[in-house]
């Protein structure tokens, strides 16, 4: 990562892709999006989360 790389939240995050909690953790659950832990927190990058979403329209 380099220092321009945003992280977010949870719910930042279903808002971009406007699904629910329930949804959105059951996509992190089973590695459908890219995310890091630090601690005990979710992050998901920005970018990863851009490109994932790319590749979901290609398929």
């Amino acid at each position: 990562m380099n220092q321009q790389t945003k992280l977010l939240t949870i719910d930042e995050a279903r808002e971009i892709l406007r699904v629910g909690r329930n949804v959105m953790y059951e996509l992190i659950r089973t590695g459908g999006v890219p995310h890091i832990k630090i601690g005990k927190q979710i992050r998901i990058p920005l970018q990863e989360l851009e490109d994932w979403v790319k590749k979901q329209l290609i398929a």
